[in-house]
């Protein structure tokens, strides 16, 4: 069976094109993005959504490599090429630890562009040298310079828990971007990528025509593979990985919308794939968590350690609008970067109070947040916690919430006294992290008319509304008590699945789970 290639790890639209791998044409975009928009933009999407390629396809296209773009969509729109003096500054190159290390692999970009135009400045400033750069190719050629900084903002994400780095950092970031400000004469285009902004930072604090244009609905599908990209330019990849997996085409597209889909990026809630995660299992010929297993965990929990954020309060988190543009430097919530970087996507939109609600987007960020938490809010040691898991997973396949309890308890008890169940907070974030880490979507204090519940398992099956007592007098029946008196099953009862009440205490001396009852 013949496959089409595909730009597994690929960024480049040049070899994309020439080598004949798949590309979803994102040239329209491109076009309106460089003539019809503005003149300076800043675009954040998550890491490996396709920000690289979309810098690549900018250069080639002011570059007037008029070739490549062949049978694409921007060929019948422009009808005059031109050849425009690009620097393209792929910031990920400084993604070091280390201030003195940035500020070598920056010397080294701009000595590279410096070499193109016989300039030796390494004396002045890096704002500086790029001014010469930007003046110097405007003389030369005739025509404005264009800028391009993909991820701008990798060498800050990196020393997100060291200020000290940080402002070391960000110092030699004032000193580069800062000229940039004073050249509009000079300039073309200006196009930022990157994850977030930070308030400090010069190019944001003083380009004043600088639009963050991240969550205007001309540009949700911009990055990423929509759902209908996916459904019309996939066709023979569902139909060739359905073989692969013994399902229907049908099957399979649900399968893939569960694992991958799910992010928007703007009040249209554009559905919008992970381009990462489908283009290797198009390439591949199986399903698998490849974004998140690309993913620097390391990071997340910096973030969440940094602002002290309860895995609890992950879920149907409302914000408003300014939330998203809100720099770095001044949040006092890890909600927007957890948005930004792709672990948070928009699930609904009010648009009469301009209220966002956000949730986790798929199945793949799902099982891969708990599963890289799991160890730092439970048992450090990976055994323990592998065979809690598969305890449960075999327990929970069978509807059998008794074992599942039983394994949950056998697995407190041997847990350090330390890292033990202190209060009904600590024990719910124990449940939600090891239902989720096997899928299975559990929410914790969900409040109705009448009170709030503790935890919702929601299996395949089965919905088991759960009501938890830490205390050393209430009973099973207590528990089974309240979820009755306020009607805790009501908002489940139009759905199909059978519906199961579990009361359970848990002794405050011990720190696990004492008994339990279950009733349907």
């Amino acid at each position: 069976m013949s496959r089409r290639r595909f730009p597994v790890g690929v960024q480049d639209f040049e070899k994309i094109i020439k080598d004949g791998f798949v590309y979803i044409d994102k040239t329209e975009y491109i076009y309106e993005l460089a003539n019809n928009y503005g003149d300076a933009m800043f675009l954040s999407r998550p890491r490996r959504f396709g920000k690289s390629l979309l810098c690549s396809t900018l250069r080639h296209y002011f570059q007037g490599h008029k070739e490549l773009f062949k049978g694409l969509a921007i060929e019948n729109l422009e009808k005059n090429w031109t050849e425009y003096p690009v620097f393209h500054f792929d910031m990920s190159q400084c993604k070091h630890d280390n201030p003195d290390h940035v500020a070598q692999s920056l010397d080294l970009i701009l000595s590279n562009f410096e070499k193109k135009y016989d300039l030796s400045n390494a004396q002045l400033s890096y704002g500086d040298r790029l001014k010469m750069l930007i003046l110097t190719a405007h003389e030369r050629t005739g025509n404005r310079a264009v800028l391009i900084f993909d991820e701008y903002d990798s060498p800050v994400l990196n020393v997100i828990d060291d200020s000290e780095k940080m402002n070391a950092i960000r110092s030699i970031y004032n000193s580069f971007y800062g000229p940039v400000k004073n050249m509009a004469e000079h300039l073309r285009f200006v196009f930022l990528t990157g994850i977030t902004k930070f308030s400090q930072m010069s190019i944001f604090s003083t380009i004043n025509n600088l639009s963050n244009i991240s969550m205007d609905k001309e540009w949700e599908g911009l990055c990423g593979i929509t759902a209908q990209e996916l459904e019309n330019d996939f066709k023979e990849d569902i139909v060739n990985l359905s073989t692969e997996l013994q399902l229907t085409p049908d099957e399979t597209l649900q399968h893939l919308r569960a694992r991958y889909d799910g992010y928007h990026f703007g009040p249209a809630m554009v559905d919008v794939y992970n381009p990462f995660s489908i283009v290797n299992t198009f390439s591949k010929m199986k399903l698998s968590d490849y974004w998140f297993a690309s993913a620097t965990p390391s990071a997340l929990l910096k973030i969440l350690e940094k602002y002290n954020f309860r895995i609890t309060d992950i879920e149907n988190k409302q914000v408003y609008a300014t939330s998203f543009d809100q720099p770095f430097d001044n949040m006092a919530t890890a909600i927007p970067i957890l948005y930004q970087s792709g672990y948070l996507t928009i699930k609904d939109y009010d648009r009469l109070d301009d209220i966002y609600t956000l949730g986790i987007p798929n199945n793949e960020v799902y099982s891969g947040l708990y599963n890289t938490l799991m160890p730092h809010y439970l048992n450090p040691s990976d055994d323990a916690n592998t065979s809690l898991l598969i305890a449960v997973q075999k327990a929970m396949r069978k509807d059998d919430i008794d074992a599942a309890l039983t394994a949950v308890q056998s697995y407190l008890s041997a847990l350090p006294y330390d890292l033990g169940v202190k209060s009904e907070l600590d024990f719910e974030a124990i449940l939600k992290v090891i239902f989720d880490c096997l899928g299975i979507r559990t929410d914790v204090e969900v409040r109705n008319a009448r009170g709030r519940c503790d935890v919702v398992l929601k299996n395949r099956n089965t919905i088991y509304v759960m009501e938890l007592k830490i205390s050393s007098t209430a009973t099973v029946d207590d528990a089974l008590a309240q979820i009755d008196e306020k009607n805790y099953l009501i908002p489940y009862w139009n759905d199909p699945r059978r519906k199961v009440k579990v009361g359970v205490t848990v002794d405050p001396e011990t720190h696990t789970i004492n008994e339990w009852k279950v009733a349907e």
